[in-house]
């Protein structure tokens, strides 16, 4: 092949040509289609992902109420051992005087000491 028919065939193969009607109506409505599909993916997403954060904000609030509620309770029984300790020590104290003045304790004292 000498390289004026290859020339030729180049030309030829790369002349303009007409579209087919109607091409350019089916290349917009192909395009917005597919926009279409991958548009329902994107908004599905985005609910699940705001229903995830509602899930997550409602599971931390009730994990956090839940923790104050032990916190308190705890205070409480920590401030109803407190009372019943001073109690024990009052008690304890007020019985051990009482001992205290009803033993008599004599030392015999020697002599020659």
């Amino acid at each position: 092949m000498d390289e004026h028919k290859f020339e030729e065939k180049m030309r030829a193969a790369l002349r303009p040509v007409e579209a087919p009607e109607g091409l350019a109506e089916r290349i917009i409505r192909r395009a917005e289609a597919r926009a279409e599909r991958t548009r329902k993916p994107v908004t599905q997403h985005m609910w699940l992902r705001w229903g995830a954060l509602a899930a997550l904000l409602v599971t931390g609030t009730f994990g956090v109420l839940r923790w104050e509620e032990k916190r308190r309770a705890e205070q409480i029984e920590a401030s109803r051992v407190a009372e019943q300790f001073t109690m024990a020590m009052t008690i304890t104290t007020r019985k051990m005087a009482r001992i205290q003045k009803n033993l008599v304790v004599e030392v015999p004292l020697k002599s020659g000491l």
